[in-house]
């Protein structure tokens, strides 16, 4: 009798397909995730500048502006 080694073509095919499906998978997880990150640091951002600018406005001499001059 012969001995049967390895994989058939169909086993590895199988497994391809699957490692395929995860990788998709967790690369849609990752993507929703950047786009959310994208979203909130961006709202951060805004937040931060508004916040810096309502400091400037109630102490012009703060954060070097009498440099300027």
């Amino acid at each position: 009798m012969r001995a049967v080694r390895g994989f058939t073509l169909i086993e590895l095919l199988v497994a391809m397909l699957a490692a395929s499906i995860v990788s998709f998978t967790a690369l849609q997880v990752y993507a929703s995730y950047h786009r959310l990150y994208l979203h909130l640091y961006g709202d951060y951002q805004k937040e931060a500048a508004a916040i810096l600018e309502e400091l400037r406005r109630l102490n012009p001499y703060c954060f070097g502006a009498s440099l300027r001059r």
